[in-house]
């Protein structure tokens, strides 16, 4: 699930912005513990009860079965040491002796279209590797916030990466899908309804091909690479500046009021519940 934004659309004359400012501040790490996982739980109930698309739990957690498989790595964006983002990375690969790398969730409403793709494609005689991105979700506080959006987006282009993968699936929903495009998403499939949640999503992807492209067009994704700094850090599970400025120091802070968030969101980046 694409989960771009929680915040109510508003309308008026777009203004898009695909370059972060603000970074020198901006954090992400895997969630390895306990500790680290329960807060990206939190995040993604808060974000995704404040909308109504999961019912009220006392426990203020939102997570499931895929958390817990071996293929799921779900990361945090931290910003001034506040943990204020998170979102799920699931990876497949059939040729893997592991069987959680043969299923990701979208799976359960897409698979004949995913695997279709799949086969399409001919990766120098081994099977097509994929990772499937979702649970993507930010603090209420922090929903107008694009540095951690692209902070996000920039966490995941160093785990896809690591994964050496051909193509990159999401479940998205129709008001967001001009925004993947942006991305290099192409749609695949029209909306169906996600399971556990109230909205439909469709399947979209993006391939190699288009993946290079927006590593090169994408300010926000520009320079990401094995070799620095940030990705050794981030997959040995540091905390680590993704966009490679002096980390910042740890604390306790809170969720910013509207005077802390950017006056400006892009209208295609917007949720509409």
């Amino acid at each position: 699930m694409d989960g771009i934004d929680f915040v109510p659309r508003t309308f008026g004359t777009p203004q898009y912005r695909v370059c972060p400012e603000h970074t020198d501040q901006i954090e992400a790490q895997l969630a390895s513990g306990s500790h680290l996982k329960d807060a990206a739980y939190r995040i993604r109930y808060e974000a995704y009860n404040s909308y109504g698309f999961v019912p009220q739990r006392q426990n203020g957690i939102f997570s499931d079965a895929y958390d817990e498989r071996s293929n799921c790595q779900t990361a945090l964006v931290f910003k001034h040491g506040v943990a204020a983002a998170t979102i799920r990375i699931a990876s497949y690969d059939p040729e893997s002796f592991n069987t959680d790398y043969h299923f990701v969730q979208a799976m359960e409403i897409f698979e004949t279209e995913i695997k279709s793709a799949l086969g399409q494609l001919r990766p120098g005689g081994r099977k097509p590797r994929a990772v499937e991105i979702g649970k993507l979700a930010r603090l209420p506080g922090y929903a107008k916030d694009l540095d951690i959006l692209f902070a996000l987006f920039r966490a995941v282009g160093y785990l896809i990466l690591n994964r050496d993968v051909d193509v990159v699936f999401n479940a998205v929903r129709s008001h967001h899908m001009p925004t993947y495009r942006r991305f290099g998403f192409r749609q695949l499939e029209a909306p169906r309804q996600y399971p556990g949640l109230t909205f439909k999503t469709g399947l979209m992807a993006c391939f190699r091909t288009s993946y290079d492209q927006a590593r090169n067009n994408l300010p926000f994704l520009r320079g990401i690479s094995t070799d620095d700094a940030a990705y050794h850090g981030l997959i040995a599970g540091e905390r680590v500046p993704i966009f490679g400025a002096a980390a910042a120091p740890i604390s306790v802070g809170h969720q910013p009021g509207s005077s802390d968030r950017p006056s400006q969101t892009p209208d295609a980046l917007h949720n509409r519940a």
